[in-house]
């Protein structure tokens, strides 16, 4: 079973648990289904190659939209806790440092309570993108 799948889920949205061919959450799946909605090409699971990062911890990125806007989507359950968010902050400003050398823009994290239909998700990328 995929990461991060809540068994509320409705059935009507037949979500399969994969993006691109990679495990996601349903969260993920429904940012990934929003952004094809919309038209917006669109990177899963983008590794950012540099020398700078967390030790024991891959430099990915769960979203980068149109090549330039990175995205996390922070599951409800694993990024709820101080502890965690601060580790979010840290690892976000190692990255976000390579990623301004690139010209892109800084991480943007959408919680997950803003994804938890796919009427909310085509919402969040409307707005956004």
């Amino acid at each position: 079973m995929p990461l991060n799948r809540i068994a509320g889920a409705s059935e009507t949205e037949r979500l399969t648990g994969f993006v691109h061919g990679k495990e996601a959450s349903d969260l993920e799946e429904r940012f990934a289904r929003a952004l094809d909605r919309a038209g917006k090409d669109y990177r899963f699971e983008y590794l950012v190659l540099s020398n700078v990062g967390l030790p024991g911890e891959e430099n990915q990125i769960d979203f980068v939209v149109e090549d330039i806007y990175p995205v996390e989507i922070d599951g409800n359950f694993t990024h709820k806790s101080a502890e965690q968010k601060a580790h979010d902050q840290q690892r976000d400003a190692i990255l976000n440092e390579q990623l301004s050398d690139w010209g892109w823009y800084p991480i943007d994290r959408i919680p997950g309570d803003f994804l938890e239909t796919q009427e909310a998700a085509n919402q969040i990328v409307g707005e956004k993108f």
